[in-house]
């Protein structure tokens, strides 16, 4: 079987959209480096400490889940750094160690809790386990809150740790209910991460914070739609990070708001165990565990459909304009690009106001269209790929694209300010925009979402960033009301 890892967003304090060249949310293939370190026996349950230097609190006091839910966290992370890239799970005092093989003691196709439930749903589940795992799980209690100590992130238990790219960077998850999520551990600088479709951890109820911290005690981490949709999750931080993740409507209403998108925008993931989830949850004797995004749902060729020339009509008919009026994209960290599509060549870009001189880059190929709506979804190929200059070009055009707001100039510098045009198109018949991103921001309190890939663009996703942390709160969301 394939096994996938996830490529992780970098968050880079005092960089906005601009300066942040990001990876894409999801999965991806790694190949890991040969050799493993060994880490300590994983803990299979949790538990805090109120004297923490720089709390992460994580607080299920909020939610309106059934006392006695199983409810766990993991904290995954890494370094990358010149000598090369090194994973780490963190356990429940927030003491971190580097991932190695010697963690995945769970054997393939069992789980913890699978004998207290009937036989057909602990087979059903089972196959979310393919390979043998590690439970990196810190056990966590409704109606209460763990405390983690974030300041144990330092340069003496992460070798190399430092600031802006050499900052510890990765996910928080929280999953709810029986079913773990697994992590495989390949190496100390690989491993196999939880998916939302058709491969380990699918059949978990779950979903995440992005985060990074560094050796001066930043902390920069965002909420994030853009893979899926499993339940709400709120940030806040001290000093100043006003909480991110809220909605204006509960997780059912949500749910039912994805299944009236266009056909090819809903695909719910299900599972037909409900003794493992939350009681109420269920429906027809089936639990479903998220809402998949178009960017999870593109990947996926059986499911993939309309949405693989969703956006390619648009894209014709700007090839076309730009054939004869030039782009202009300024981006404040790189300064201004001008392309102009060249027969045979594609859509070529040069520094500075006017398309002369010598070609900096082409974004896409000779075709026409040169950019496919796969990578619109994606942010990916096309989209993310060549010099830093370019790929700060390419973000521009995928969020304008997705937002359905694409022109013949493009400023970051005040695009921010356009945030009530985006997704206001007229004739969609014609031009067309991301609605599951305007779904999302519709529905975020303050209208931020991370919806797809390059949402930080014109800074409209939900992100805090603070500077010598004080305290970081996690907050587990209702389900119900």
């Amino acid at each position: 079987m394939t096994t996938k890892s996830i490529n992780r967003r970098t968050f880079l304090l005092g960089m906005g959209a601009s300066g942040l060249l990001a990876a894409c949310g999801g999965g991806s293939s790694s190949n890991p480096a040969s050799g493993s370190t060994a880490s300590p026996s994983v803990p299979q349950s949790g538990g805090g400490q109120s004297t923490a230097k720089t709390p992460l609190t994580l607080d299920l006091t909020q939610t309106d889940l059934p006392a006695g839910t199983a409810v766990y966290a993991y904290v995954i992370g890494e370094t990358s750094l010149a000598s090369g890239v090194t994973q780490y799970w963190v356990d429940s005092t927030g003491t971190p160690h580097v991932m190695s093989a010697a963690d995945n003691t769970i054997a393939p196709k069992t789980f913890p809790g699978s004998s207290a439930l009937p036989g057909s749903e602990a087979a059903a589940l089972a196959g979310t386990y393919p390979l043998a795992w590690a439970d990196y799980s810190i056990a966590l209690t409704v109606g209460s809150s763990v405390v983690l100590d974030l300041s144990k992130l330092n340069a003496t238990s992460i070798p190399g740790l430092g600031t802006g790219t050499a900052a510890f960077s990765g996910r928080i998850y929280l999953s709810v209910g029986v079913p773990k999520l697994p992590f495989t551990a390949l190496s100390s600088s690989a491993y196999t991460a939880p998916v939302t479709v058709d491969g380990p951890g699918s059949l978990t109820l779950f979903d995440w914070i992005e985060f990074s911290f560094d050796s001066e005690g930043n902390f920069n981490g965002n909420t994030t739609q853009v893979d899926q949709f499993g339940f709400p999750l709120l940030l806040s931080g001290t000093p100043g990070g006003a909480q991110q993740g809220r909605y204006d409507s509960s997780r059912p209403s949500i749910l039912e708001a994805v299944s009236k998108l266009p056909a090819a925008f809903y695909l719910p993931q299900s599972v037909p165990a409900p003794s493992a989830f939350p009681a109420g949850l269920a429906v027809n004797g089936s639990v479903t565990l998220r809402a998949l995004s178009p960017k999870s749902i593109s990947a996926q060729n059986q499911y993939s459909g309309s949405l693989l020339t969703y956006f390619d009509q648009t894209i014709e008919n700007w090839y076309q304009t730009w054939a004869t009026t030039p782009l202009s994209v300024t981006d404040l960290a790189t300064g201004t690009y001008t392309g102009i599509v060249q027969s045979g060549v594609g859509l070529t870009f040069y520094a500075g106001s006017t398309a002369s001189g010598t070609a900096a880059f082409t974004v896409g190929g000779a075709g026409t269209p040169g950019i496919s709506s796969y990578d619109v979804w994606q942010c990916a190929n096309t989209l993310a790929t060549g010099s830093a200059a370019a790929k700060n070009v390419q973000k521009m055009l995928a969020a304008a694209f997705n937002r359905g707001v694409m022109s013949n100039t493009l400023a970051d510098a005040t695009c921010r300010n356009d945030a009530a045009t985006f997704y206001q198109i007229a004739n969609p018949n014609t031009l067309v925009f991301n609605p599951w991103a305007q779904l999302f921001h519709r529905l975020s309190s303050n209208s931020l979402a991370y919806a797809f890939p390059y949402d930080d663009v014109c800074d409209q996703n939900p992100s805090i960033g603070l500077t010598a942390t004080q305290s970081v709160t996690i907050t587990l969301g209702k389900f119900f009301g």
